[in-house]
């Protein structure tokens, strides 16, 4: 019933999308509401064997989709593809929490979950989606603020590719050692793979060892991640991270490519600007690693093997990304008084 329900919610994304392309060939205008409309007239019978919710949930997402694309924010939404993001969507007055160890689902009923919810509040969705073989359950709570406390101390935090993220108090994230035993096994599971005969029982167990393998990858950057992360926000109450341009940067430089797209930039910034109390983004273009922290002096050249900051004005000698870290927070902290004490006036 799970991939049954999934199933249905990409199908219904899949033909909402033929719909919005068809009526507006023919010069109608089309929305969610009448999607869903139509949705109900021609629905097939195998359809209402699942959640309606996760259906008309689908038709919003495909909305919210052309709604990024007018406003050039992204590109013409695409058709879904089987097994790839599979997911649906449950309203809080339609699941719950049967008891700590079991979530109930309309139409599917009560799934043990592997550990308990960690928060105490109230619950506003649950979001079912599928990983490799294991099918996971996200639970969004809304908790006070009371019921958090931060230090008013402001961090600056500079991400790379050498050293995934450095705080300005000198903790560093470094790629996780186990990732690279990982990546080799990956090597040796992709090669078994390409050798499998296609549409073979034998082809399809070798790529679900290569999806179980991708999928321990994400979960040992995941939580180193959200580690580093959670202790930044916990013990800081303004942090500062520059804006940077990720997809740029990937496409930049070919000896750094892999590193810069393995490092976890866009999660670490990600998962900040929603922990953090108050966070705080800098222009990407703030000359932080070029400048000083100690007199301010800005060098013309800093060349990408220079691990180490030196000082021709002052004789200051530190570590390069330390450096940085040091710059953006005291360029965010600026930035952030400065906003607060125009909105007291």
């Amino acid at each position: 019933m799970l991939a049954k329900t999934a199933g249905t919610a990409r199908y219904c994304y899949n033909w909402g999308l033929a719909k919005w392309n068809e009526m507006y060939q023919n010069g109608e205008s089309c929305s969610t509401c009448e999607l869903s409309r139509r949705w109900t007239k021609e629905r097939p019978e195998w359809a209402k064997e699942t959640f309606r919710g996760a259906q008309t949930k689908s038709f919003m997402y495909l909305g919210t989709a052309f709604a990024k694309f007018f406003r050039k924010q992204s590109g013409h939404p695409k058709f879904h593809k089987k097994g790839v993001n599979d997911s649906f969507y449950v309203d809080n007055d339609k699941g719950r929490l049967k008891d700590e160890w079991h979530v109930h689902l309309p139409n599917i009923g009560n799934v043990r979950m592997a550990e308990k919810l960690r928060f105490s509040g109230k619950i506003q969705r649950f979001v079912v989606s599928k990983e490799a073989d294991k099918w996971y359950v996200s639970i969004t709570v809304d908790i006070p603020d009371e019921a958090f406390e931060y230090n008013a101390y402001a961090v600056g935090i500079d991400v790379g590719s050498k050293h995934w993220a450095v705080s300005s108090d000198g903790d560093v994230l470094d790629r996780p050692k186990s990732i690279q035993k990982l990546e080799k096994r990956l090597k040796h599971a992709q090669r078994s793979l390409s050798r499998k005969q296609k549409a073979s029982r034998n082809r399809a167990k070798a790529r679900m060892r290569v999806a179980r393998i991708h999928q321990r990858i994400r979960n040992v950057k995941r939580d180193a991640v959200h580690k580093f992360t959670s202790a930044i926000a916990k013990n800081h109450g303004v942090v500062c991270c520059e804006n940077l341009c990720v997809k740029g940067m990937g496409k930049s430089v070919k000896s750094i490519r892999k590193a810069v797209r393995n490092s976890c930039m866009s999660d670490l910034r990600t998962m900040l600007s929603y922990k953090a109390a108050h966070y705080v983004e800098i222009d990407r273009f703030y000359p932080s690693s070029k400048r000083c922290s100690k007199c301010g002096n800005v060098k013309d050249e800093l060349g990408l093997s220079e691990r180490t900051y030196r000082c021709e004005a002052c004789g200051n000698v530190l570590d390069r990304d330390l450096n940085a870290a040091l710059n953006i927070r005291d360029e965010g902290f600026r930035i952030f008084t400065e906003g607060h004490s125009e909105s007291a006036c």
